[in-house]
Formats: C-alpha cells, sequence, structure tokens
C-alpha cells in the first residue's frame, strides 16, 4: 500500500509547467548565458505565458536558485558526508563528490558561476555559503583559527571553480584522480 497522496489533475499540470519553466531557463542559460538570457527566452523555450511564468517564477534568478537548491538537495543526501570524521578523508570526499556533482549538472556549473560575476545577490550567497562553511569547520576538531579556515575556504571554492572552468568549460584535459589529489593536499596545508 502507497502512503505517497495522490496528486489532483491540476497540481500535476502545476508540477509539469514548473519542470518545463525550468527545463527552458536551464537550455537558455546554455545557449545564451546568465545575463543574456531574458524571462522571455524562457517563456518561448517553454511554450508558455509570461503570466504562467510569473505564476511559479519571480524572475530568471528565482529559476536559477531552484535548480540549484533542487540539486544541492539531492546532492546533500547522498551517503551521509561529514566533514567532522577524518580530516584529509573528509576533504577528499568532499572534491571527489564536488568535481562529480559539476560532472553530472555543468550548464547548472556554468550558469550559477556567471550569475556569481553579473548579480550581486548570487555573489552574497556565495559569501554567506563559504561562511557557513567556515562555521561547520569550526565545529571539527581543528587546531586552525578562524583566519586559517576562512583563507582554506576561499582557496577550496578558488581551486574547484578554477579547475572545474578549465577542465569543463576550456576542455583542458586534466586527470580527475591527481586533481582531486592536489587539491586536497593544497587544502589540508592551508587548514594546519
Amino acid at each position: 500500500m502507497s502512503t505517497t497522496p495522490r496528486l489532483s489533475m491540476r497540481e500535476r499540470q502545476r508540477n509539469l509547467t514548473r519542470q518545463s519553466i525550468l527545463d527552458a531557463s536551464l537550455e537558455a542559460f546554455a545557449e545564451r548565458g546568465y545575463f543574456a538570457t531574458t524571462v522571455d527566452d524562457i517563456v518561448q523555450r517553454a511554450g508558455i505565458g509570461r503570466a504562467t511564468f510569473y505564476l511559479h517564477f519571480d524572475g530568471k534568478a528565482t529559476v536559477l536558485r531552484n535548480l540549484r537548491d533542487a540539486r544541492m538537495v539531492e546532492w546533500q543526501t547522498q551517503d551521509g558526508f561529514n566533514w567532522g570524521h577524518g580530516q584529509e578523508a573528509s576533504v577528499r570526499k568532499f572534491f571527489e563528490r564536488m568535481v562529480d556533482f559539476y560532472l553530472e549538472a555543468p550548464i547548472l556549473y556554468k550558469t550559477l558561476h556567471e550569475a556569481r560575476a553579473a548579480d550581486p545577490e548570487f555573489a552574497a550567497e556565495h559569501m554567506r555559503t563559504m561562511e557557513e562553511l567556515v562555521v561547520e569547520w569550526s565545529r571539527t576538531k581543528t587546531s586552525a583559527t578562524r583566519e586559517q579556515l576562512r583563507l582554506s575556504a576561499a582557496m577550496l571554492y578558488s581551486m574547484l571553480d578554477y579547475f572545474m572552468h578549465l577542465w569543463l568549460i576550456q576542455g583542458w584535459e586534466i586527470e580527475r584522480e591527481r586533481a582531486i589529489d592536489a587539491m586536497s593536499d593544497a587544502l589540508l596545508a592551508a587548514m594546519r
């Protein structure tokens, strides 16, 4: 016996329309880039009117946040990742998971990167994410100061962003395992 509630026809149609908007947005971001994409581009691809779009989202930034958040929820529930158990192993596991995250969603990665550069709100959200990481790391058994942890968080995101940009966007051939080892070693050195 299923305990999942059955959706009404109206709810199913709403969910399908919402997913259509998300899919169309990602296609538009891939083709035109975040900055150049307009709501008109999205609604045209989704085959809906502007009013329908605005029933679901208040703009392209909200669509991108929904795409990111859905992917992050999926990512965070995978295999119980935890920073606090074995520093070397947890740092390596983090880089492995982030590389795989970007490989599974390269258009989303590229769009988020563009949005951080073009939209002050996305840049501020990224800074909050980095600060949350510093707080999480400070709860682990580390002798690093808060300043060292902030530097480490900045290094982590800088290394990862640049590595993924070279690899996914520029097409630079880089061996996954060696890159993960190098990024892990550099971050661990900064955290000491």
